[in-house]
């Protein structure tokens, strides 16, 4: 089928957002009393709606997708450490439902499950491109089962019962042009073919070939068209066809291909449609609904490399639509794709705890809503008042160095002549960036300057005249400002003010600049610093406002 989704990784299953809190819970006990943190939507202090359950210890590396009160419910995928996962529809911590199982040994389940474990009807693949087709009972084949072996040449119609062929069957071996029929016990032949045995072909017309250029096992009408259940096994294109046909045409089955890519759904003239599956061992599994060959309306889509997973709409086997993401890392994404790009509004969550919230275009964030910080600091990404800009601006440097707040990098010479003109340094070995953070007034996208030393800082400017009075006003208007201004974070005492002597302007200099430190006593804020500054470049005065660390 055309395979276009690439990865770049809820009851009913249709993704929609919901509008509630999102927050990182430690310590939280699965099923199996296997401790695991939790970061996602939360409802009543517990786990509800979609997030990642990330485990420190065993074989389980994470489970990403839907919880209700704190337990795995609604569409999720458990990925293993040594390649294994589940997927599927889960019910208080168990797969159940339709799914789909990733077995250590290679071997890929599609079918139903019962309170975790197989029952129903089920199809187990194999990377040797055999694989079984039939009933389940408590993880084991129980009933009549279809089988194609490795090579291709040999089929089985036959009854089983705990993971063993008993009771009657058939068996067709292309190769020799050899049917039998009959009863099987343990595994074993034990009677001649009885006249009374109906295989699954229900047809007396049945047939096999094996040539260089094809093994045919099946049904045929009067037109030698295959009919029902058959097998095709194209020698030179190196596909297997197999399910149920009309007239020469698959139109509910199986496609395998040598490259170990498989197919496994309802198909027309036009190619996939119906609900279908996906998937290449070790590469990638996906499942929806198609519409003409394409990919159309909710889907699931794992990428089985780097372990992340979507879940959320397509449009002609693109992202497109309302979704959730998890990364390799376990980071979700929540909001609006665009052709395979996260583009719109939603919002980002890392394990960590981090959150941001925003407008997105083309994979990256273009504008800032809500930021909360791994420590749990709260910032508004549209503020009102200086003070709140400050207050955003500080909260997000400690350990984090203002990443959360950079933007679009730029390259920039302008910037670098301000700089230069206000610091009296070459800053032209920095790197550049477009703030996602504004502080309210600013005249220019704010910057994000850091160096290969990680000194960090916050450039705003935020008047640029030819009037030096004007200018001073400016200064004299924001230093004031900053003076009263209540450092309001986690660090600091609700009464913690910045700490600093005005400098007053001088219009015959060039440059007059107050500093403003954070009160003593904390050791991460021993060199960040709060700078305004009136400077005169080409016959206009800048006045600006910088944040952070200098060299």
């Amino acid at each position: 089928m055309k395979k276009s989704l690439v990865v770049l990784f809820i009851l009913p299953f249709f993704v929609q957002l919901k509008a509630q809190n999102v927050k990182k819970i430690d310590n939280l006990k699965d099923q199996w009393q296997l401790t695991f943190n939790y970061t996602g939507e939360v409802k009543d202090g517990k786990p509800n709606g979609m997030g990642v359950a990330k485990y420190a210890s065993g074989n389980v590396l994470r489970y990403v997708g839907s919880f209700v009160n704190g337990m795995y419910n609604g569409k999720g995928t458990m990925f293993f450490d040594d390649g294994a996962f589940l997927t599927g529809t889960w019910k208080n911590g168990k797969l159940s439902g339709k799914g789909s199982n990733l077995n250590g040994d290679g071997s890929l389940y599609i079918g139903d499950f019962v309170n975790g474990v197989k029952n129903g009807q089920g199809i187990l693949f194999f990377k040797d491109n055999s694989f079984v087709k039939g009933n389940y009972v408590n993880d084991k084949m129980s009933g009549r089962c279809l089988n194609v072996w490795a090579d291709g040449t040999i089929a089985s119609d036959i009854f089983y019962s705990e993971d063993k062929r008993n009771g009657p069957g058939y068996q067709y071996e292309a190769k020799t042009k050899k049917l039998y029929e009959g009863e099987w016990k343990d595994d074993k032949w034990a009677q001649a073919a009885s006249p009374n045995f109906n295989s699954f072909l229900k047809s007396s017309s049945f047939t096999g070939e094996s040539t260089s250029n094809h093994v045919l096992m099946g049904s045929v009408n009067s037109e030698k068209y295959l009919v029902d259940t058959s097998y095709y096994y194209d020698l030179t294109q190196h596909k297997r066809y197999f399910g149920y046909y009309e007239n020469g045409h698959l139109r509910n089955g199986l496609i395998i291909r040598d490259d170990s890519t498989r197919f496994y759904g309802p198909l027309n003239s036009n190619g996939a449609n119906g609900y279908s599956y996906d998937f290449k061992f070790g590469k990638y599994y996906s499942e929806g609904v198609y519409t003409d060959d394409y990919l159309n309306g909710a889907i699931v889509d794992l990428d089985l490399q780097k372990k992340s997973a979507y879940y959320g709409d397509a449009v002609k086997g693109e992202f497109t639509g309302k979704a959730y993401f998890f990364n390799e890392s376990g980071t979700m994404y929540a909001g609006d794709y665009m052709k395979g790009r996260f583009s719109g509004t939603g919002y980002r969550l890392e394990t960590t705890g981090k959150y941001m919230s925003g407008t997105w275009n083309d994979g990256k964030i273009t504008s800032l809503n809500t930021l909360v910080t791994a420590k749990g600091d709260l910032i508004n990404g549209a503020p009102k008042t200086l003070s709140d800009a400050i207050n955003g601006i500080i909260k997000d440097y400690p350990e984090n160095y203002l990443d959360d707040l950079v933007g679009e990098v730029v390259d920039d010479y302008e910037i670098t002549d301000q700089l230069d003109a206000d610091y009296g340094s070459d800053t032209s070995d920095m790197d550049y960036s477009y703030s996602l953070f504004r502080i309210p007034g600013s005249i220019e996208d704010n910057v994000i300057a850091t160096d290969f030393d990680l000194v960090t800082y916050y450039y705003a400017k935020m008047l640029e005249t030819p009037d030096a009075a004007k200018a001073a006003a400016k200064y004299k208007e924001l230093a004031a400002q900053l003076q009263n201004i209540i450092v309001a974070n986690s660090y600091y005492s609700a009464k913690s003010k910045l700490q600093g002597t005005v400098v007053v302007p001088d219009p015959s200099k060039d440059k007059t600049e107050t500093e403003f430190s954070l009160p003593s006593g904390v050791d991460k804020f021993t060199y960040f610093k709060v700078y305004i500054t009136i400077s005169k470049n080409d016959d206009k005065y800048v006045v600006s406002i910088t944040l952070g660390e200098r060299e």
